[in-house]
């Protein structure tokens, strides 16, 4: 009978596989599908597309005829700028 492999060899196995299937890319240069962009930013599609009309939210990179995705980086650009324009919180006296 064939012996079980343990818990750790599955999972090192596992990470192996996963390591050889996805190149190495750093966080400011990975894409965001509008999903992960919504759920991270918090912004409602409509929202996203309102701010994108004006300008006021990164642009999407056309990956595909039909699919955009967007870089990372200028995201949380975004939202930490959007951080900068709260007003300084009060101290408490």
């Amino acid at each position: 009978m064939a012996e079980e492999a343990t818990t750790e060899e599955i999972e090192t196995g596992a990470d192996a596989a996963a390591e050889r299937k996805e190149p190495k890319r750093s966080k400011s240069t990975e894409f965001m599908l509008r999903a992960d962009v919504i759920e991270e930013t918090t912004l409602s599609k409509s929202v996203l597309r309102r701010l994108m009309l004006r300008d006021e939210f990164p642009r999407p990179v056309k990956l595909a005829p039909n699919r955009v995705a967007w870089v990372r980086s200028e995201v949380e650009a975004w939202m930490d700028a959007k951080k900068r324009e709260r007003e300084p919180e009060r101290q408490a006296a």
